[in-house]
């Protein structure tokens, strides 16, 4: 994975978080007047969708690799 595409995962996740954090301050904080729970679940929604990119930046370049050592 290159620099610009972790850079490109980590800006999309902290937008995913934001989102996140918008839409439970917008629909669940009137029902849960706490901002801590929505904190966590934004983040770990973002952390998540990072993860799951480089997981997957990972498996793509460990295919490659075995493809070309393969030929």
């Amino acid at each position: 994975m290159s620099i610009a595409d972790m850079w490109d995962r980590l800006f999309w996740s902290a937008i995913i978080g934001m989102f996140v954090g918008i839409v439970w301050l917008k629909f669940l904080d009137p029902v849960v007047p706490c901002v801590g729970p929505g904190l966590v679940v934004a983040f770990t929604a973002g952390g998540i969708y990072f993860y799951l990119g480089v997981r997957k930046a990972r498996r793509t370049a460990q295919t490659e690799e075995s493809a070309v050592e393969g030929e």
